[in-house]
């Protein structure tokens, strides 16, 4: 059988993509449904898979058919960037497990794939587990310290106080639409009211982020959002002060790869 679900854990041992689809639509509805609030997925046994079979899984977790439960999902490095392009990291748990071989060490065409996937530096074999970053739809327990490897540390936009940009007034700007939005004191943005900037976009979460008025400048700071809020490219996770011209992206998920909104900060009145 190329699926076993048994206790909380799915695993999917697939010998072709045909398997691993059909045992994906038996099991994984059968999974969630389970009364556990915890569940495992491991496809770690099956062998690497297109992006197109890998959405199967995706599309189910973006599209919040999971959003009651917490996840780990385990899979071999071949499939990694996958989860990588699509944001998964930020709503589910991910072990990157290198197959080992009978002589005790890591298979080197696996280790191999893991560092072409940016997985891996000198640890070979290590398993790789990035920090976790709390969201709406899935909530989790954040690793004690020890556990988090420098590899498995995400980046994020980090930039010294002192760089922010001074103005008593600042601007939002719609990069779509071209309108302006100033900003004063405080500034959210979210998909429903009370959010003072609202767009009704299914993967902006309802109060998505804000930007406030702190130490002569301002400050962008994430509101726990489902699917992310990037500066300059980078995933915020913290509040970071803002300069002219900083680009905001939103809700970067497998509909929206380049964001379900582009924003661009300026102190500038035109």
């Amino acid at each position: 059988m190329p699926a076993e679900l048994r206790w909380n854990r799915l695993t999917i041992a697939a010998a072709s993509e045909e398997e691993f689809l059909q045992a994906v639509f038996d099991y994984f509805p059968q999974l969630l449904q389970l009364p556990y609030e915890y569940v495992e997925v491991d496809i770690t046994g099956t062998a690497e898979i297109s992006e197109d079979a890998f959405r199967s899984i995706a599309i189910k977790l973006i599209g919040g058919e999971a959003a009651e439960k917490k996840m780990l999902i385990r899979i071999p490095p071949s499939v990694d960037r996958y989860f990588r392009h699509a944001n998964l990291y930020r709503m589910v748990d991910i072990d990157v497990v290198t197959p080992v071989q009978a002589n005790g060490k890591a298979d080197p065409a696996a280790i191999k794939a893991s560092i072409k996937a940016g997985r891996f530096e000198k640890k070979a074999g290590a398993k790789a587990k990035p920090a976790v970053d709390l969201t709406e739809k899935a909530p989790e327990i954040a690793p004690e310290p020890s556990e988090i490897t420098p590899e498995a540390q995400p980046q994020k936009a980090q930039r010294p106080p002192e760089k922010a940009t001074k103005a008593e007034v600042g601007y939002l700007v719609d990069v779509e639409s071209g309108s302006r939005h100033q900003i004063k004191e405080k500034l959210v943005i979210g998909r429903e009211a009370p959010s003072d900037l609202v767009f009704q976009i299914p993967t902006i979460s309802k109060r998505h982020f804000h930007i406030n008025r702190q130490g002569g400048g301002f400050v962008i700071e994430d509101l726990r959002s489902t699917n992310g809020t990037y500066l300059n490219g980078l995933p915020v996770h913290e509040p970071v002060p803002l300069r002219d011209g900083d680009e905001i992206v939103v809700a970067i998920t497998l509909k929206h790869p380049k964001g379900a909104r582009v924003f661009q900060f300026t102190t500038k009145s035109d």
